[in-house]
């Protein structure tokens, strides 16, 4: 089996995500990752930890539950990615308006969020002038490093 893709990663994460899941591995040929739920006292971090391995991953992409319901991505497009571990923020304080939305233009180093670490807040910049096509995290969530947090796809004329 080959490494999965990214939408396979990202539909896996998704689908930890909406479950009450505290902990889920993944290990297949060449990629391997462990995701923690932060403990908010919340009844799903005392559940014991979900393991897929390779077979049962290979199961569920050929049972479709694991297909990607994104559509299909351009090569210019451009994933923003947590560049460290924290809480994502989509505005610059509660009840604020987000930076973002899903159609909004960006130009490259504009502020698109937030990333919060032990009351450190960064921001998180579009890579290229385009529109956003994807928000991938919901405002206040726990974020891996890595993990998708904005898909954006160039402006026609592809400015980059």
């Amino acid at each position: 089996m080959t490494t999965p893709s990214f939408a396979v990663v990202e539909k896996i994460i998704e689908l930890f995500n909406k479950s009450g899941a505290a902990e889920l591995e993944y290990s297949c040929e060449g990629l391997s990752f462990k995701i923690r739920r932060a403990s908010r006292g919340s009844p799903a971090s005392s559940k014991d930890p979900v393991r897929l391995t390779s077979s049962e991953a290979a199961s569920l992409i050929a049972e479709g539950a694991l297909a990607s319901s994104a559509p299909a991505r351009s090569s210019d497009e451009q994933i923003v990615v947590a560049f460290m571990h924290g809480v994502f923020h989509r505005s610059s304080a509660p009840g604020e308006k987000p930076f973002v939305e899903v159609g909004s233009e960006v130009r490259k180093d504009q502020q698109i969020g937030i990333l919060e670490a032990m009351k450190v807040f960064m921001p998180v910049v579009a890579p290229i002038d385009g529109i956003v096509a994807h928000i991938h995290i919901d405002n206040a969530v726990d974020v891996a490093s890595g993990q998708a947090l904005f898909t954006i796809v160039p402006q026609d004329g592809g400015a980059t």
